[in-house]
């Protein structure tokens, strides 16, 4: 943990907004109070104290500075193609990679090192700019999206989608719906034609979703792109949006399904290797948006320790990125080359696509270096995920308090934990270089959208 962080800043009082919710209906004589639930003198006591001892830390807001940094990042990755894969497949034989001519035309996301971070990162110029109209680099913004969100690039895209199996699900199909219902409630004049040219695509993830939920009977808890948890919260925002009420309904039946039943996260074992997401903090955010309050609750105090226990330690601290992450993790990067079973995502790759090295003025690169290129790629992505990890926690942090009921200790206990993530995250926001910066502005907006208000 960035121990300088401790005690530094200050943060004003923050207050929890009422949100509405949608879930399964408690008749009379099932319903529960959303009282706060009965501590003993000795455990208020113990729960004061423990949020007592929690440091301070302020946040920047989500001002003109902040919104030109971030925006920034996807500006600066949007048009860098993916490398050449590499390693696809060594075992007997070998691929060559040849890039696609006209790819700058048919296709729309083949920046920021991978598919769904270029889908993000459209996500994440698109909401700053509704934020920030004015902003100076809005006419370059508007650029980017012409091309980007232009019909020929996403006929492309269908086209490739319709034969590609799970790739990219659910993580990418979660931001490009993100990324649809954002350009459906922009008002702008462009925005309906952006909108329209992605339509088919959302729909073609929609339906593909809802089939595949249907089938699902384990949830992904990985701390990485497969998680299930993190993607149908992603989704639901979507569907309750643009009322997408068969992809509605299949989030609110297979949630129920695959995690009412869920008691005891083992919040000590997190994160594993290099996560860049929480298990236990999404799917109790996830389960706060589909079930009542009252009923959440019952559920909560089953699902997650006591924020002052034992077992939540690791949650109240933000991960040391400084520390070189385990190897342990079959998903501790998407730069790691190894796959989740339905997610797919890009792998390692060099700058050069097979043949380069014949050409004019090229250089090849040895065996030994490219290995040694390699382990530091990896390494760098790793830390990039524990960085956005900080964010992703607060995210998850904030959106829990907002459910709890007033008067509720743990509400204080979770902002101000979500506070103190949020401050790590962006103090090591540039540590990782590009392995980082095509993918953690993103979450640092996310967590800002998110974050309690004053």
């Amino acid at each position: 943990m960035k121990n300088q962080l401790i005690g530094i800043f200050l943060l004003a009082t923050v207050v929890s907004t009422a949100c509405s919710y949608r879930g399964a209906e408690l008749g009379e004589d099932n319903a529960v109070s959303v009282d706060t639930p009965e501590l003993s003198g000795d455990e208020a006591a113990d729960l004061a104290a423990f949020i007592d001892s929690i440091s301070f830390a302020r946040v920047p807001d989500l001002d003109l500075e902040m919104a030109l940094t971030l925006v920034a990042m996807p500006l600066s990755c949007l048009d860098r193609p993916h490398a050449a894969p590499r390693d696809r497949s060594t075992y007997l034989d070998e691929t060559v990679a040849a890039r696609r001519p006209g790819y700058e035309s048919d296709r729309s996301f083949y920046g920021c090192w991978d598919w769904h971070s270029a889908v993000n990162s459209t996500w994440a110029m698109v909401k700053i700019h509704k934020e920030y109209p004015s902003l100076p680099v809005s006419g370059l913004v508007r650029e980017k999206l012409n091309d980007h969100l232009s019909a020929r690039a996403l006929e492309g895209e269908l086209e490739y989608f319709q034969t590609a199996g799970g790739f990219e699900r659910p993580y990418g199909y979660a931001w490009l719906l993100k990324l649809y219902a954002e350009l459906r409630t922009w008002n702008d004049p462009d925005a309906p034609e952006w909108a329209d040219n992605l339509e088919p695509l959302a729909a073609l993830f929609s339906e593909r979703m809802v089939a595949y939920l249907a089938d699902l009977e384990r949830p992904s808890r990985s701390g990485a792109h497969s998680n299930t948890s993190f993607a149908l919260s992603m989704m639901l925002d979507y569907a309750r949006v643009v009322n997408d009420n068969a992809l509605e309904e299949a989030i609110y039946e297979s949630s129920q399904r695959l995690f009412l039943d869920d008691y005891g996260c083992p919040t000590a074992y997190e994160p594993w290797g290099s996560d860049f997401l929480s298990p236990c903090l999404e799917e109790a955010a996830l389960m706060a948006e589909i079930l009542e309050p009252a009923e959440f609750l019952v559920w909560f105090e089953d699902f997650m320790p006591q924020v002052n226990a034992r077992e939540f330690l690791p949650l109240t601290m933000p991960v040391d990125t400084a520390e070189a992450p385990s190897d342990g993790d079959p998903e501790a990067s998407e730069h790691s080359g190894e796959q989740a079973a339905d997610t797919q995502v890009s792998e390692p790759a060099t700058e050069g696509f097979s043949g380069d090295e014949d050409e004019p003025g090229k250089t090849t690169t040895s065996d030994e270096e490219q290995r040694r290129i390699d382990e530091e790629t990896r390494a760098l992505g790793g830390k990039s995920h524990l960085i956005g990890l900080a964010f992703i926690r607060g995210d998850a942090m904030n959106r829990i308090a907002a459910v709890l009921p007033p008067g509720d200790l743990r509400i204080e206990a979770y902002q101000k934990l979500a506070a103190l993530h949020g401050a790590m995250g962006f103090e090591a926001m540039f540590d990782a270089d590009y392995a980082g910066s095509h993918w953690i502005g993103t979450f640092a907006l996310k967590y800002l959208l998110t974050e309690v208000p004053e």
